[in-house]
């Protein structure tokens, strides 16, 4: 490698298996706004270091290669050193070879060679994790490290907080390994004379997906109102079929085209840019009456369980806000958000128990709040009676949107947020901070499990405003059911 050719990384070879566009891009823009990592990712990169540091006390005498990433000389040298030592597993073990550089999660001592192990905070192996690990078996072999097997040690689906199994699980891929590491020089070489010249020509496709979604989307995909992208339904792969056959906005779909119920709706209402109501609306919103409940949560996702019986990424609701419609026309407001690191499900299930006693019917909008509902019942088995007869009262108001009515604004999506004002334009989300579940669910996890690292005038602010997206949510439903109601009144 010269001085000029840009140092190529385990993640870097990764990125570029996936698109040598998105690659050269990650090498010439290293600053690019794309590549800042907002709350959500932050997140999602701070859990995965959390469970990292979690697999090392599995190796009882392992040595950390504890040194900044930039100081790949230094971290070889350590690296050796531990080696040399004997250590029985080096965790960030670092090594370079032919301009690569791979730090390994955990380097074991095995016999005459050594297993490479990759942590990984998903739920499963995956098949991207087999040239993740190749890499590195090759650079540690080019080392002079004799690597005789490799796996992958990912969360153990099955495992119950806090001590119903193993919180790991090992997936053994030392013979997919072992089919890759030739691969691997002729993919490097193919990236670095890549790298070396402009920004390479690739067709939009699959991989702008897969295995993630790549950040430079924006980049590549035109987005315009009629951009096939946004026929209702059409999902990724669908939509990079219609972009190989030249087909890009959804005014080009040949007029034999098979659609759906819904997609030919949202045709006939692009076509007419106006608003189609279906005659059998006022059929589906009969169930809506009587003394309305409204209910939305909002959720911790941890990748480690943090209460009982819940299991990795199981989504657990700490924060919910309910409206009901009273008999004289008027709405009270509930309202619930955990506070602390303690379980919350118990005195959230309480509550909301409490707040909708009175309903008839409970408003959600999709299945989330039953899926919730249903897992409360076996955390809080006290209440599960309870539970389960709110449950029964559940009433989704997502497929009658979807069913009835679409907007040319709605662009393919029966999303509250993206439905609400086509239907309701004085009520929006513009005027709040927190705007995505996602957002939501990080800053509901930092309040209660980092609470003290917070100052408390920004913890006061935090709260505000998870208090007010929630709200916003329910209300939102209120006032799209009294417009669905009204549209099917004069339709």
């Amino acid at each position: 490698m010269t001085k000029s050719e840009p140092r190529l990384s385990k993640s870097r070879f990764t990125s570029g298996l996936q698109c040598h566009k998105k690659l050269w891009w990650e090498v010439h823009e290293p600053d690019a706004v794309e590549l800042q990592p907002d709350k959500v990712l932050q997140d999602l990169f701070d859990q995965g270091r959390l469970v990292g540091e979690t697999a090392r006390t599995r190796y009882p005498g392992g040595v950390l290669i504890d040194l900044p990433h930039n100081a790949g000389e230094e971290r070889v040298a350590a690296t050796k050193r531990a080696l040399d030592s004997g250590a029985p597993a080096v965790f960030e073990a670092t090594f370079i070879a032919d301009g690569i550089f791979v730090a390994i999660d955990v380097l074991e001592k095995q016999g005459d060679g050594y297993r490479v192990t990759e942590v990984k905070a998903s739920n499963s192996q995956k098949p991207e994790h087999i040239s993740d690990v190749a890499v590195q078996a090759r650079v540690a072999a080019a080392s002079g490290v004799p690597i005789t097997a490799a796996q992958v040690l990912h969360l153990n689906k099955e495992f119950r907080h806090p001590d119903v199994g193993d919180l790991f699980a090992r997936t053994d891929v030392t013979g997919p390994v072992a089919e890759f590491v030739p691969l691997v020089q002729e993919e490097i070489d193919r990236q670095r004379e890549m790298l070396a010249g402009p920004l390479p020509d690739v067709s939009i496709g699959a991989q702008c997906f897969e295995p993630r979604e790549c950040p430079f989307i924006g980049r590549c995909w035109p987005d315009g109102p009629d951009h096939i992208g946004h026929l209702a339904g059409v999902g990724a792969k669908k939509t990079v079929d219609y972009l190989a056959r030249g087909i890009t906005s959804i005014k080009d779909l040949p007029p034999a085209e098979k659609l759906n119920f819904t997609q030919k709706r949202q045709l006939k209402a692009m076509a007419e840019n106006r608003l189609i109501v279906e005659p059998t609306l006022a059929k589906e919103l009969e169930p809506f009456s009587g003394r309305l409940g409204f209910l939305d949560f909002e959720t911790i996702i941890r990748a480690i369980p943090v209460w009982p019986g819940m299991a990795p990424w199981q989504q657990a609701a700490a924060q919910f806000s309910y409206h009901e419609r009273q008999p004289d026309g008027t709405y009270t407001h509930s309202a619930f958000l955990a506070e602390g690191p303690q379980d919350a499900r118990p005195p959230l299930a309480e509550a909301m128990v409490r707040a909708t006693a009175n309903a008839t019917r409970v408003v959600t909008y999709t299945s989330f709040e039953k899926t919730r509902i249903r897992e409360l019942q076996l955390a809080v088995p006290n209440l599960a009676q309870q539970l389960a007869a709110l449950e029964a009262k559940l009433i989704d108001l997502y497929p009658v949107v979807k069913n009835c009515v679409y907007h040319p604004d709605f662009k393919g999506s029966f999303s509250l947020k993206r439905i609400l004002t086509p239907l309701v334009p004085e009520l929006t989300y513009n005027d709040l901070v927190i705007v995505d579940g996602r957002v939501a669910s990080v800053e509901i996890a930092r309040l209660l499990f980092v609470a003290d690292k917070i100052p408390k005038h920004e913890r006061d602010r935090v709260r505000k405003e998870l208090l007010d997206y929630c709200e916003r949510d329910t209300w939102a439903m209120v006032k799209l059911v009294e417009c669905l109601q009204e549209l099917a009144r004069v339709g």
